[in-house]
């Protein structure tokens, strides 16, 4: 009976260090849920960033394009004179 009783106690002592670990393994899934959420919140800024910078490169480069067109044109016309 001691012996039942012993048994008892060391299952009672494991199942409750074993629902520690598990509490300590969810709160580590929520925070690691709250990290990944986090970390899509800042991917997804960066992608708008870089596409707002990547059309900013664009329009400079038009703009480049437009201005070197323009010159060559001015320098042909009076090179004509």
């Amino acid at each position: 009976m001691l012996d039942v009783n012993q048994i008892m106690k060391d299952l009672a002592s494991m199942v409750h260090e074993q629902g520690d670990t598990i509490d300590s393994i969810e709160d580590y899934i929520q925070t690691t849920s709250s990290h990944v959420e986090s970390a899509n919140q800042e991917l997804a800024k960066a992608s708008h960033y870089q596409s707002q910078l990547r059309r900013r490169k664009c329009y400079l480069l038009i703009a480049g394009v437009l201005l070197l067109t323009l010159l060559i044109i001015i320098i042909a016309v009076s090179a004509r004179k």
